[in-house]
C-alpha cells in the first residue's frame, strides 16, 4: 500500500496561488456571463416569434369573421355595393354599414372599449378574437368608387411586460351591384 508521502512525493500537493484562483475565477465568470447573455436572447427571440405567430393566427381569424362569417347571411364579401357606407360618413371611419345581397342590413362597429359589435351578430363576443388589443379608431375606409372596402387590422398582444404589434390591411371588393 502507497502512503500519502510516496503518492504526492516529499514535499506534499503544492497548492494554487491567489492569483491562479483570482484569473480562473474571472474567466469562468466571463464565459457564464455570455453564456447568460446568449440565453436570455434567445428567449425574447422565441417569445418575440410567438407572440408574431399568435397575431397572425387572431388577425387572420378576424378577418375571415369579418369578411365571410359575422351571421347566418355572410360577411361583408356577400356585401352590395348600393348598402355599402361607413358610420358617421366620410371615406375612413371605426363602423361599416352592408346589406348581403340576400340578407338584412348589418352594421358592424369598433365602440369606445376596443370591441367589435354587429347589429346582426348572432354573439357579438364572437367577433372579438382572444387577447387581441385593437389600436386606432378608423378601422374600416372605403375607396372612391366605393366598391373597395379596406380593414386595416392594426392589433398588439400583451406578452409579460412587452407589447408587441401588427399591422395588417385587408381590401375587399365588393362586386355585388343590387
Amino acid at each position: 500500500m502507497r502512503t500519502w508521502k510516496a503518492f504526492f512525493g516529499s514535499r506534499g500537493r503544492r497548492a494554487y496561488s491567489l492569483t491562479e484562483v483570482l484569473v480562473a475565477t474571472a474567466l469562468t465568470s466571463m464565459v457564464l456571463s455570455q453564456a447568460g447573455i446568449a440565453l436570455i436572447s434567445s428567449a425574447r427571440m422565441f417569445e418575440a416569434t410567438v407572440a408574431d405567430m399568435e397575431l397572425s393566427l387572431q388577425s387572420r381569424a378576424l378577418r375571415e369573421k369579418l369578411l365571410y362569417h359575422i351571421n347566418t347571411d355572410g360577411g361583408m364579401m356577400k356585401a352590395c355595393q348600393s348598402g355599402l357606407s361607413l358610420v358617421g360618413g366620410g371615406n375612413v371611419g371605426n363602423g361599416i354599414v352592408f346589406k348581403p345581397v340576400n340578407g338584412v342590413q348589418n352594421t358592424v362597429t369598433l365602440n369606445a372599449s376596443k370591441k367589435f359589435a354587429a347589429t346582426q351578430s348572432l354573439n357579438n363576443n364572437w367577433l372579438n378574437c382572444g387577447t387581441l388589443v385593437i389600436q386606432g379608431t378608423n378601422f374600416f375606409s372605403l375607396t372612391n368608387s366605393a366598391t373597395v372596402v379596406n380593414v386595416t387590422l392594426d392589433v398588439a398582444i400583451n406578452i409579460a411586460t412587452r407589447t408587441y404589434t401588427q399591422r395588417n390591411l385587408v381590401k375587399v371588393q365588393v362586386m355585388n351591384n343590387k
